[in-house]
């Protein structure tokens, strides 16, 4: 018995210094970090390490410092709340590049369809593991365009956590109770649906004939994108919304925060950080 409590106190490993320098050095969405932060996120990158798996699929081998990227980009959203968020996890699964998925879904005449489609990260539910595109990832590092693929898929775990995502994550009694849910609700819905009115007016101006396989085309979405507060691809459900700001609102927040102030002003109260606003 003694040995069992010893080895339940047991402090997780180290990370070594130069390896967390070097992490620190290769994420941009860490830079605003002060040095108590980055303290602590350290610690709670050694437990997320300690506690969850980080494997390869698909021939990928998953080295110590890609573990340690992908674990502190996840410890971000949960620095001043709790791992536990991520307890309903299974591990984290990391293919080299993008992967391929089987959909099915059932149209209102009751008929099932089924297709297959690639993604660059998902996130199951129950239990499930957070997979992921390492090349995706990576490219997030290279370009800071606001977008992170590591935290969207977090977030969706966290978001999880109140019965599955949509876009309402849970509101923990000893973080968020300064949190009225319904003005949650109603804050995210009208920024949802106005956010979904922009991308709609985005897509009008693309070619009527847009393709995406012809590089014109998607030069010229990206383009039109340039101009919204946010990814596009938050305009899909309130899950992808929620995390899609989120991602915006530790990468790149002063587009997000000029939109939907409130919005950014709740996830400060979710995730207890400051977001870095413009002036």
């Amino acid at each position: 018995m003694e040995l069992i409590r010893r080895l339940f106190r047991r402090a997780p490993p180290r990370i070594p210094g130069r390896l967390w320098a070097e992490a620190l050095d290769s994420m941009p969405c860490l830079a605003r970090l002060q040095d108590g932060d980055l303290r602590r996120l350290q610690a709670l990158t050694e437990r997320f390490l300690a506690e969850h798996a980080i494997s390869g699929a698909g021939g990928f081998a998953v080295t110590d410092e890609i573990a340690l990227r992908i674990a502190a980009q996840a410890c971000l959203p949960v620095l001043n709340l709790t791992l536990d968020l991520y307890r309903d996890m299974a591990g984290v699964i990391v293919y080299p590049s993008a992967f391929i998925v089987r959909h099915s879904e059932v149209d209102e005449a009751g008929v099932v369809h089924e297709w297959e489609a690639p993604m660059a990260g998902e996130a199951l539910d129950a239990g499930g593991a957070v997979v992921l595109s390492w090349e995706d990832a990576l490219e997030d590092h290279e370009w800071d365009d606001g977008s992170n693929l590591v935290i969207h898929e977090f977030v969706h775990k966290i978001d999880m956590g109140s019965g599955g995502a949509n876009g309402c994550p849970p509101f923990l009694a000893e973080f968020h109770q300064g949190i009225d849910p319904a003005r949650w609700t109603r804050v995210f819905t009208a920024a949802y649906e106005d956010f979904r009115r922009r991308v709609d007016a985005m897509e009008r101006r693309l070619p009527a004939d847009f393709d995406e396989d012809d590089d014109e085309h998607l030069d010229r979405y990206a383009e039109l994108a340039q101009g919204l507060p946010m990814d596009p691809y938050g305009a899909e459900n309130p899950a992808e919304f929620f995390a899609v700001a989120s991602e915006a609102f530790f990468v790149q927040p002063a587009a997000l925060a000029a939109a939907y102030g409130q919005v950014v002003e709740l996830l400060e109260q979710y995730y207890l950080q400051k977001a870095l606003r413009a002036d």
